[in-house]
């Protein structure tokens, strides 16, 4: 949850803990199963949720270093910033 910090100022990154990483993938181009793969075993991400396996659909990652975009087929969407310890 983000901290008000006065009526008008949201602190963003609070309560998350983790970064976490929102991807879309491009199923004709790496399958949802290989770019979980290669998000958790290379850049060493958390699997949190899976929108579904067709086509421009999202995973959410917590944690890890983070790049998985560097991977054909997955793109970055979004990143909220924690304090990935």
């Amino acid at each position: 949850m983000a901290r008000i910090t006065t009526s008008a100022t949201v602190e963003a990154g609070s309560g998350l803990g983790k970064t976490h990483y929102v991807y879309a993938i491009a199923t004709g181009t790496i399958t949802t199963a290989a770019a979980i793969a290669s998000i958790t075993t290379t850049y060493f991400g958390s699997i949190v949720a899976v929108e579904a396996i067709t086509d421009g659909k999202h995973v959410l990652v917590e944690g890890g270093t983070g790049g998985a975009e560097a991977v054909s087929g997955i793109s970055l969407v979004a990143t909220f910033n924690g304090t990935n310890g």
